[in-house]
C-alpha cells in the first residue's frame, strides 16, 4: 500500500513540472493575472520570431554601381534581379550569395535571369558549338568591315549621306538594309560573332578600343550586353531588335571611330575541320594565324539547327596608300610650271 501511493505521487509531480509541447490545450489556462501574462509572453515570442524573419528579407547588399547599402526586401522581383546582374558582372559573389539567402524562394530564379542578362543566348546550344567569346575588356570591340572600309586610314565612320537624326534603336531595327544610313557604327563584343559575319565572304575584321573619356559623353556609345543600357536604347519596346542585339552583343558608337582607336586588321575564312582541329591541338602551325573558333549553331525557318562552322582568323596586312592622281597631288611650283606649259597641237 505504502509503495502504491508513494508511486502515484510520483506521478503527480512528474506531471506537474513538464511543460506541454505545444503550448496549454484550449481552456487549460491559469485564470486571472497568471493568464493574460502567459498570452502576452507567446504574443512577444510570435512578434520576434516575425521580426527576424523579416530581419532575413532585409538582407542589405552593397550595390556595385553606387557603393550603398540596398535593403533587398524593399526592393521589386525585376529589381533584385537586376541587382543580381550587377552583383555578377562585378564579380560580387559574396554579395550574391547573400541576396540569394535572403530570398530563398526566389533563388534559382536570380541566378537564371542574372546570368541570362549579362550572357544572353535564345536558343540551345549545339553540342558542337563552342561557348561565348566575350572580350574580357569592356573597351575593346570588333567590326566587320565593308569592302569600300579602310580601317588604319580613315577610322571607322558613318558612310556619306547618312542622317543623324536617326535614334540608336532605329539604326540597330534597320540593320544592314537600311536605305538611308544612321550616324551610329555598329561593332561587337565578340570576336567570334564578327568572325561568323567576315567568313561568309571572307571578309575583313577590325578590332578597336574605345579611347579614354568616350564613355563619359552621355549618349555616345551604348553596350547591349548591359541591362540598363540596353534598356536606354529601346526603352523596352525592342522586340526582336532587342534580342538580336543582346545575342549578337552589339555595341553602337555615334559617330564612329578614329583611326588612332584601330588596334588591328584582321581576315577570316573557313576552315575544314581537319583544319580545325590541327590548328586546335597544335599539329598544325601557321605564322600569319590569329587564332581559330567555331560559330554557334544557326536555326533556319524551317527549325532545322545548322551545324557550327571552324573559321580560321588571319592576320591582315593593309595595302600602302597609292600615289595620288594628278588631279589630287599638292599644289607645287613644278606641278604648277607643268600645267603652264603649252600643249602640242596638231
Amino acid at each position: 500500500m505504502y509503495a502504491q501511493g508513494h508511486r502515484a505521487q510520483q506521478r503527480a509531480r512528474d506531471a506537474e513540472r513538464q511543460a506541454p509541447a505545444h503550448g496549454p490545450r484550449p481552456g487549460s489556462l491559469p485564470p486571472g493575472p497568471g493568464g493574460l501574462l502567459h498570452l502576452q509572453r507567446t504574443a512577444g515570442n510570435a512578434a520576434a520570431v516575425r521580426a527576424r524573419s523579416l530581419m532575413v528579407q532585409r538582407t542589405a547588399v552593397t550595390d556595385p554601381r553606387t557603393k550603398q547599402s540596398v535593403e533587398s526586401g524593399g526592393l521589386s522581383p525585376d529589381e533584385r534581379v537586376a541587382l543580381a546582374a550587377q552583383l555578377l558582372r562585378a564579380k560580387k559573389t559574396k554579395e550574391l550569395d547573400r541576396l540569394r539567402a535572403a530570398h530563398p524562394d526566389e533563388q534559382d530564379r536570380l541566378s537564371e535571369r542574372a546570368l541570362r542578362a549579362i550572357m544572353p543566348r535564345y536558343r540551345d546550344v549545339h553540342p558542337e558549338s563552342e561557348g561565348e567569346s566575350e572580350s574580357e575588356d569592356p573597351s575593346v570591340f570588333y567590326r566587320t568591315l565593308r569592302p569600300e572600309e579602310l580601317p588604319l586610314r580613315n577610322g571607322l565612320r558613318p558612310p556619306v549621306g547618312h542622317d543623324p537624326e536617326k535614334s540608336a534603336a532605329d539604326h540597330i531595327r534597320a540593320g544592314s538594309r537600311a536605305k538611308v544610313k544612321s550616324s551610329w557604327v555598329s561593332f561587337t563584343r565578340s570576336l567570334k560573332t564578327a568572325a561568323a559575319w567576315a567568313a561568309e565572304n571572307e571578309s575583313r575584321i577590325a578590332k578597336v578600343k574605345l579611347p579614354d573619356g568616350v564613355r563619359v559623353e552621355e549618349g555616345r556609345v551604348y553596350d547591349t550586353t548591359d541591362p540598363e543600357q540596353l534598356a536606354a536604347v529601346f526603352n523596352g519596346g525592342g522586340g526582336s531588335a532587342e534580342n538580336f542585339a543582346k545575342a549578337s552583343q552589339e555595341v553602337v558608337v555615334k559617330g564612329g571611330l578614329d583611326a588612332q582607336a584601330v588596334l588591328e586588321v584582321f581576315k577570316a575564312k573557313y576552315l575544314t575541320p581537319e583544319q580545325y582541329e590541327q590548328y586546335k591541338t597544335g599539329a598544325a602551325t601557321d605564322a600569319g594565324l590569329y587564332a581559330v573558333v567555331r560559330t554557334r549553331a544557326k536555326v533556319t525557318e524551317n527549325k532545322q539547327k545548322l551545324v557550327p562552322k571552324p573559321i580560321g582568323i588571319y592576320q591582315h596586312q593593309e595595302p600602302p596608300v597609292g600615289v595620288p592622281k594628278r588631279k589630287d597631288r599638292e599644289r607645287t611650283p613644278e606641278n604648277d610650271d607643268r600645267s603652264n606649259r603649252p600643249r602640242m597641237t596638231t
